[in-house]
């Protein structure tokens, strides 16, 4: 056992030593920290003078950035009175880019910007939804299909609707990874909305059905709270309306739509509530059948066979289509150019009994040529394993 006083003579030693360590190490950190100090230390002492010059530098700078943003602005603005929807989406990312480069010590109204980006968005996509009073019948319904995906024969190109919805060029994939970041950042509610109505568009854009109806219904879900707005709900069920259009569902479409039409009571908005009016008569009349599918190819023989003049033209050629029908696909005349059919079932392999014991043989009008792998799809395949 250590005496007391030698006990307490070893921790003042101790303590001493971890003292001159603790202040060695502080120094070292200092000396570290050393440009820093110096600039705090000239900020601290700078003279009138050179306040005033910083001054009017960060003047200087906060016009040429407002000057740089107004004219973006400006430009979104034009875009959206003149009802182009595709253009001010471009100016909106760039001016949001420039938006989120810049401080706010440079660009005090930077939430000013973003606001007034969000805007005119949503109401971009919301004025979407109208129609030409000065177009006939059919140009309408036309407009309508479009917006719902349905293919047409011939689009116009002079709708200035249709042209919203042309195939634009986009990554889709990093479109919504830079969505998803954003919606991780989101602070406001119209921020929300935004993020889960492109994700939603995104993913529809990319045949992913089920998560584009998950989005749109977290954007209706964001847009009935106290601080949402009714444009994007409307945005979001025209979205809900085109996913089950393109699934082949009219009965949740007719639900959309109808759900639709109530907000558009709500708002006293007559022009929406037309267009909605019009839009349940074309799910009500659209048909749903394969684009040049079985179905098609008999409503095209039905035209072909009312232009035949007499009634022996007729027989004929039904008695034509009929032996058409009960060939093989590969060896069919198609009435429709450009469309190869294929057999939906295949032929059945007959055995013939035999006493004879062995293999069993098979009836040479099943047996179908095989292709060989030297060349075709299978050669291919074999090429890309390899490589």
């Amino acid at each position: 056992m250590l005496h007391p006083i030698e006990l307490r003579q070893i921790t003042f030693y101790v303590v001493r030593q971890l003292m001159e360590y603790s202040k060695k190490f502080f120094v070292e950190l200092l000396r570290t920290r050393s440009p820093f100090y110096y600039i705090k230390y000239q900020e601290a002492h700078a003279s009138g003078s050179l306040k005033a010059r910083q001054e009017e530098e960060l003047i200087l700078q906060r016009n040429i950035t407002k000057k740089e943003a107004d004219v973006l602005m400006n430009k979104l603005i034009a875009c959206f009175e003149n009802k182009q929807l595709q253009q001010m989406l471009q100016v909106a990312e760039k001016l949001k880019y420039y938006c989120d480069s810049k401080p706010k010590r440079i660009m005090p109204d930077k939430d000013t910007y973003l606001h007034e980006i969000l805007v005119k968005i949503r109401k971009g996509f919301y004025d979407l939804n109208r129609l030409n009073k000065n177009q006939v019948f059919c140009e309408q319904h036309k407009r309508i299909y479009v917006s719902f995906g349905y293919p047409v024969s011939r689009e116009p190109s002079t709708d200035s609707v249709i042209k919203q919805f042309k195939n634009v060029y986009l990554d889709h994939k990093k479109q919504i990874e830079l969505f998803e970041k954003r919606l991780r950042q989101a602070e406001t509610n119209d921020q929300l909305c935004w993020c889960y109505h492109e994700l939603s568009r995104y993913h529809l854009e990319m045949k992913k059905y089920e998560l584009a109806g998950v989005y749109s219904r977290k954007c209706i879900q964001e847009s009935t709270k106290d601080e949402g707005h009714p444009e994007w709900h409307i945005n979001a069920l025209m979205l809900l309306v085109r996913i089950n259009i393109q699934q082949h569902n009219k009965n949740d479409a007719r639900s959309e739509l109808m759900e639709a039409c109530g907000i558009a009571n709500l708002l006293q908005d007559t022009n929406l509530k037309e267009y909605l009016e019009k839009c349940l008569e074309v799910v009500e009349t659209i048909e749903f059948d394969d684009l040049f599918g079985p179905k098609m190819l008999e409503k095209r023989e039905q035209k072909m066979l009312s232009m035949m003049s007499t009634a022996k033209m007729k027989d004929e050629f039904a008695h034509l289509l009929r032996m058409m029908a009960a060939m093989p696909a590969s060896r069919r005349l198609t009435v429709m150019p450009g469309v190869r059919m294929e057999d939906d079932e295949k032929r059945r392999k007959s055995r013939m009994q035999s006493i004879i014991p062995g293999n069993e043989r098979e009836d040479q009008s099943a047996v179908k040529k095989k292709i060989s792998n030297s060349k075709g799809v299978g050669f291919m395949e074999l090429v890309q394993y390899h490589v």
